[in-house]
C-alpha cells in the first residue's frame, strides 16, 4: 500500500481493514469503568480525508505544518474497540506514546487508546475536545480541529518525516459526537450540510488543525 494511502488509514492505527470512500459508521455502547471513564464496546469505522497530513512538531496537539497528500478519502475500520476509552474531566490534556502533552490546551473529553483493554492508563489520545450539555440528557462532544491523531504517529515514509512524529488526519464527514452516558455516536450531517460546513472551514485559513 502506498504511504499516502496508509497515512489516511494509519490515522486509525487500526489492525483492521481499509476501503475506499464510503461513510463513517460510528455508534458504540460502552462499559462504565468508573471515574468518568468508559470503555468502547462495538467495532466502528471512520472516514478519513487523504488530502493532507498535519504535523505537530512541538507536541501541543496543534499542527505546525501541513503536508499535501492528495489521496482519496479512505475508510478505516477499528477492530479493537475494547482498547479505546472515553473519559471526561477538567484540566485534562491529550497523551501521545504514554506521555501527557503538557503544552496542549486543556480538554473536556478524550478518546484514547490503552495498551490493556479495560485499563484507564492512556497510551495515546486520538481525539479530544469540548463538551456542550444539550439539556436533554445528552452532550455534544466537539472534536478539536476535526482531526484524528494516530496512536503511533507518522508511519515509515519516504518524505523525510521522522517515523513516530505526532501527526493527524482530517475526519472527512463529521466533527462531533453525541454522548448519552452509555452510547457514543458520530454526528454525521446530510451531505449538503457537510459541504457547506467544509466551505466555511476552508475560509478560515488552515493553520491548524487536529
Amino acid at each position: 500500500m502506498k504511504l499516502i494511502s496508509r497515512l489516511a488509514i494509519a490515522a486509525a492505527v487500526v489492525s483492521g481493514s481499509a476501503a475506499m470512500a464510503s461513510t463513517t459508521s460510528f455508534v458504540t455502547t460502552t462499559n462504565d469503568l468508573g471515574n468518568d471513564a468508559y470503555q468502547l464496546v462495538d467495532q466502528f469505522d471512520i472516514l478519513y480525508s487523504g488530502a493532507n497530513a498535519y504535523l505537530d512538531w512541538d507536541l501541543d496537539n496543534n499542527p505546525d505544518s501541513i503536508i499535501p497528500i492528495g489521496a482519496p478519502d479512505s475508510l478505516g475500520t477499528y477492530v479493537d474497540p475494547e482498547h479505546y476509552v472515553l473519559d471526561f474531566g477538567t484540566d485534562m490534556q491529550p497523551f501521545f506514546l504514554g506521555t501527557e502533552l503538557s503544552a496542549a490546551g486543556s480538554v473536556d473529553w478524550r478518546l484514547s487508546y490503552t495498551l490493556t483493554p479495560g485499563s484507564t492508563t492512556i497510551y495515546s489520545t486520538i481525539m479530544s475536545g469540548t463538551t456542550i450539555d444539550n439539556g436533554d440528557g445528552t452532550w455534544t462532544l466537539n472534536i478539536n480541529l476535526g482531526l484524528e491523531w494516530p496512536v503511533n504517529g507518522f508511519p515509515s515514509n519516504a518524505l523525510g518525516v521522522p517515523e513516530g512524529t505526532h501527526v493527524a488526519a482530517e475526519i472527512a464527514d463529521f466533527s462531533s459526537f453525541t454522548w448519552d452516558g452509555e452510547t457514543l455516536s458520530a454526528n454525521i450531517p446530510a451531505p449538503a450540510a457537510w459541504a457547506l460546513a467544509a466551505l466555511g472551514f476552508a475560509g478560515t485559513g488552515r493553520r491548524r488543525r487536529r
